[in-house]
């Protein structure tokens, strides 16, 4: 299992970085956008921080149009995944671009079914999102399971990233049920790691530690 940062951040990622968790990254519009600098450059910068493999999504509608972006995005980059909408445009262009050889990654996966067509059509990822459909009242923790056994079923090629996570539940749901990759916010790992539990017992030890008399611990501590 692997772990993508999902961001467009720099700094962000070269944080995350050295914790080992940015295996790759994904990028769309609405975080490219966050950054309000030139897209390219941001996506350049990246992929030279990055070794793996970095997400870039189309931004055109017609599947025409699609594909002929997904051509410019892959020349920045050898590391550049082209990010297909799962829309009917979508899927045609994933038909040309799978045909070529193209990496892409199926994103605005919502329902395991949508997996259905992929049977015979070349694609790397598809990401189902977990984390947005709560924004409208619905569940799709309950879905992870369904869609790592409709890959199994219909292409066994196609690697399951779980996407959208918002907290631990829902990294948790994915991490067991078999997802091969699984890309978080950085503000969700700042959650995992600001464990209010962990926090207060380490300030609890501290606070205790302290009590005793510092020439009684000096020689525990590092000399400063």
């Amino acid at each position: 299992m692997k772990f993508f940062l999902d961001t467009a951040s720099i700094s962000q990622i070269s944080f995350w970085k050295k914790y080992g968790l940015v295996n790759g990254v994904t990028t769309n519009p609405t975080l490219l956008s966050k950054e309000g600098n030139d897209a390219i450059k941001v996506i350049k910068e990246i992929c030279k921080i990055v070794q793996g493999d970095v997400s870039a999504q189309v931004t055109e509608k017609d599947s025409k149009n699609m594909i002929e972006q997904a051509k410019f995005l892959k020349s920045i980059h050898k590391n550049i995944v082209i990010k297909l909408p799962c829309t009917l445009s979508g899927i045609e262009a994933a038909q040309i671009l799978g045909k070529k050889n193209y990496k892409i990654n199926i994103t605005l996966g919502f329902d395991p079914s949508q997996l259905s067509v992929f049977k015979n059509i070349n694609i790397t990822y598809f990401s189902f999102i977990i984390g947005r459909v709560e924004d409208f009242g619905d569940n799709n923790v309950e879905k992870i399971p369904a869609v790592k056994e409709m890959i199994k079923k219909l292409n066994n090629k196609i690697q399951f990233l779980a996407a959208s996570i918002r907290n631990e539940r829902q990294l948790i749901a994915a991490a067991i049920n078999g997802a091969d990759v699984i890309t978080v916010p950085p503000k969700t790992w700042e959650k995992v790691y600001n464990n209010k539990y962990t926090l207060d017992g380490e300030k609890s030890f501290m606070d205790s530690w302290n009590e005793l008399p510092i020439e009684k611990r000096k020689k525990y501590e590092i000399k400063k």
